[in-house]
């Protein structure tokens, strides 16, 4: 019975590894990239019908120290929060590191930066790293999947270090 299960997974992973594409295609990394420099752009312009049109209907997002999300209006009503909470990103940066392709699914890894204002608070600064799975429909990769997390720690931000 052992050697059964050895074997199936031995063709599992043989037959899995022929479906994933390695992180080293220039024309998906191109493609991610400039997925990611539309993003920004419309981040900056508080264009949010523009940004909405990079998701699926049924994206996730999983954001730092916030609630999951899921759904295009979801997401629209946090930006509404957001903006009447009088915040606005200044800056934003995003640079993958990483691309996977497996069938229709691309899953990149990156970091990021972003300046933001808030009331009493402008100047926000912030790093990090995050993760999009993206569902390809129709030729185009639309943002199934997100996450991302700051490398600073606002505890020791707090503390001064």
């Amino acid at each position: 019975m052992r050697t059964k299960q050895i074997l199936l997974a031995g063709v599992l992973v043989v037959g899995l590894s022929g479906m994933v594409t390695a992180g080293s295609d220039d024309k998906l990394m191109q493609e991610v990239t400039e997925l990611g420099d539309a993003l920004a752009e419309a981040m900056l312009a508080n264009d949010v019908e523009t940004m909405l049109d990079m998701y699926a209907e049924d994206a996730i997002s999983l954001p730092n120290y916030s609630p999951r999300m899921q759904g295009k209006d979801a997401f629209r009503e946090h930006h509404a929060q957001m903006s009447a909470a009088g915040m606005k990103i200044i800056s934003f940066e995003s640079e993958p590191t990483d691309v996977w392709q497996a069938g229709n699914q691309v899953i990149e890894i990156g970091h990021y930066a972003i300046v933001l204002d808030m009331p009493g608070m402008p100047g926000i600064r912030d790093k990090g790293k995050y993760m999009t799975v993206y569902v390809r429909k129709g030729g185009k990769l639309k943002i199934k999947a997100e996450t991302w997390n700051t490398d600073v720690n606002p505890m020791m931000a707090a503390a001064g270090q």
